[in-house]
């Protein structure tokens, strides 16, 4: 059954007419029709009807631009420093399912950085409690938690479906896993990676020569860049925020920022080095 006009109204926004429903509408005529929210919000864009939660997404993105990230799917994989700042800012942007995993729970020196940690959770396990918070922040998307590992063995599980994923992950071992795994998908992922007060983020594309093996060689093992630098609170709200922007950008069919090139933040000067990436 197709929303009818009584379940959205029209408000002129930026100079134009939109035609918008706030959530508890949608909420509402999603029990009547038997719906799960994200359902209701799909068929709302699809006629048009934009929740009004997105009005000031307008029009950086378009109706249907908005449609299209509804009816996305994201893995993101790590909940921590970088994965918090994707999973809240996707959820906020209205991604329709947002797929979350890590292994681990939260600790106290998590609480200088991660936006999903406080004081009342520690202990608690990364995943859920990002899921919980992304579904506090908008009940018109669908999240998904797994609270397991990213390894060979489930990789392709997690992400069959996705459109896009995010590499929020703190080791090598498992970012080769998730660009394997990608690969062979073919799902685009945005890679990021933050430590003390600097970061780098590029997108490898479907069909792309170039990997992450132009960014850190043929290593494998695990770093000691996190342990040696530490980690200041906006260095992963910085490089977090560049990957959800460059996932929007892969969703919504605009050309992708990072593809073939690293971008690389110094937070001590400021500056920002946009490098080329070589094939491997």
């Amino acid at each position: 059954m197709a929303m009818n006009q009584g379940h959205g109204r029209e408000l002129s926004y930026g100079g134009r007419t939109v035609r918008i429903a706030e959530d508890a509408d949608l909420l509402a005529w999603a029990r009547l029709q038997g719906l799960a929210p994200w359902e209701a919000q799909e068929q709302a864009l699809e006629q048009g009807i934009l929740p009004l939660r997105y009005l000031k997404n307008l029009w950086a993105l378009s109706v249907e631009e908005q449609r299209k990230l509804a009816a996305s799917a994201v893995f993101v994989c790590g909940c921590g420093g970088l994965g918090g700042v994707v999973a809240q800012l996707l959820a906020r942007a209205g991604v329709g399912h947002l797929i979350l995993a890590d292994p681990d729970a939260f600790c106290p020196s998590n609480l200088n950085r991660q936006w999903f940690a406080h004081s009342e959770n520690i202990g608690q396990p990364k995943a859920v409690e990002a899921a919980q918070g992304c579904r506090r922040i908008n009940p018109l998307i669908r999240v998904t938690a797994f609270q397991e590992p990213l390894d060979s063995g489930n990789a392709q599980r997690l992400l069959v479906g996705c459109r896009a994923a995010v590499d929020a992950l703190d080791n090598l071992e498992s970012r080769f896993v998730l660009e394997k795994a990608c690969r062979s998908l073919g799902i685009p992922w945005v890679h990021g990676a933050v430590a003390g007060w600097f970061g780098q983020i590029a997108t490898f594309l479907p069909g792309s020569s170039i990997g992450l093996e132009a960014v850190y060689g043929r290593r494998r093992e695990r770093t000691q860049a996190e342990q040696d630098l530490g980690v200041l609170g906006p260095t992963p709200s910085v490089i977090g925020s560049l990957q959800a922007l460059e996932v929007l950008r892969v969703l919504t069919g605009r050309p992708p920022a990072y593809a073939g090139r690293l971008l690389y933040f110094d937070g001590e000067t400021g500056a920002s080095h946009l490098i080329p990436l070589a094939e491997t």
